[in-house]
C-alpha cells in the first residue's frame, strides 16, 4: 500500500500508460513529483510502445515510490527491461518500500557508484531516465557505517559542502551519451528557481545542499555536445499550493527549494543522443 499522494500520482502515472493526456493536475499539497511522473510516463509509453526497450534509470534506489512503481510496471513487461545505477544498494533502504514490490524491486539490476566516474556500457539503452536526481549528483555520498541514514549528511548546517563542480553536467551527459544507443532518449528533470546550492534539511533532521537550476546553469545542461533538445517546460508552485505551467526558467527566479521540504519550480526535458 502507498502513501496517498504517492498513490495518487502513480495512478495519474497509469493513466498516462493506458493512453490518458497529460494534464497539469489542480491538486494542491503536492511536491513537483506530480508534474514531473506523468510527463515521463508519457514519454516512456511513446519510447516503449515500437518493441524491445532498455532503460537506464538513475537514482533508482531513493526514488519516489510512485516513479519507482512506474518503471516496475514498465519492467513487467515482456518488451522492456529497466537497469539503474545509485549511490545506494536498494536492500540497504528496503524498509521505505511496500512489502509486496521487494521481489520485483531487487529483480532490477542496479550498479552501484559514483555515475561520473563508473565505467558505462557502450550504447547498449534507449532511454536513460534521471527523475529529480542530477541536482544531488556532486553533494550527496553514501554514509556506510551509520545504519540510521543512507546519505553522509550534517547536524551542522555550516559543515555542508558549499558547491559542486562546474562540470558535472557536462560528465553526466557524456556519460548518458555513452550509454545510449544511436537516436536514444534521455528524460531529466530538476529544481528551477533562483539557482545555486540550495540548503535542505531531510526527514531526519540532517542537512545537504542541492543544485537548483536557472536560466544559465539549465542552458548549461540542455546544450551539452552529443544532443538536442526534443521538448522542455517549466513549472511553478502557487502560492494556493497548485502547480503551473510557465514560458521561461526566468520565470521561476523568485522560487526556491532552500529549506524546503521539495521545490517550488520544476524543469521536465527530453534530450535525443545524436
Amino acid at each position: 500500500m502507498l502513501p496517498e499522494k504517492n498513490q495518487f500520482v502513480y495512478d495519474l502515472a497509469m493513466d498516462v500508460l493506458g493512453g490518458a493526456a497529460v494534464t497539469v493536475p489542480q491538486v494542491p499539497g503536492f511536491s513537483e513529483r506530480i508534474i514531473e511522473v506523468p510527463q515521463a510516463a508519457y514519454w516512456l509509453n511513446k519510447f516503449t510502445a515500437g518493441g524491445s526497450c532498455k532503460i537506464l534509470d538513475i537514482g533508482y534506489t531513493m526514488s519516489s515510490l510512485d516513479w519507482m512503481g512506474l518503471l516496475l510496471k514498465l519492467n513487467a513487461q515482456d518488451t522492456c527491461r529497466v537497469s539503474a545505477m545509485d549511490i545506494i544498494k536498494p536492500e540497504r533502504v528496503q524498509s521505505r518500500y511496500p512489502k509486496d514490490w521487494l521481489e520485483a524491486i531487487f529483480q532490477v539490476p542496479v550498479e552501484i557508484g559514483d555515475l561520473r566516474t563508473m565505467p558505462m556500457p557502450e550504447g547498449e539503452f534507449d532511454v536513460v531516465t534521471c527523475i529529480s536526481t542530477i541536482e544531488h549528483i556532486g553533494f550527496d555520498e553514501a554514509e556506510e557505517e551509520d545504519s540510521s541514514t543512507a546519505f553522509k549528511r550534517s547536524e551542522d548546517e555550516t559543515l555542508v559542502r558549499l558547491n559542486r563542480a562546474d562540470d558535472v553536467n557536462s560528465i553526466v551527459l557524456a556519460q548518458f551519451h555513452k550509454a545510449l544507443k544511436a537516436g536514444g532518449h534521455v528524460i531529466i528533470t530538476a529544481p528551477m528557481g533562483k539557482g545555486g546550492a540550495v540548503l535542505l534539511k531531510d526527514s531526519l533532521g540532517l542537512f545537504t545542499r542541492q543544485w537548483e537550476y536557472e536560466t544559465d546553469s539549465w542552458h548549461d545542461l540542455m546544450h551539452q555536445q552529443g544532443f538536442e533538445v526534443v521538448t522542455e517546460s517549466f513549472y511553478g508552485l502557487g502560492d494556493s499550493g497548485l502547480w503551473a505551467k510557465v514560458g521561461r526558467p526566468s520565470d521561476l527566479r523568485e522560487k526556491t527549494s532552500e529549506l524546503q521540504p521539495h521545490a517550488h519550480g520544476c524543469a521536465f526535458a527530453v534530450l535525443k543522443k545524436i
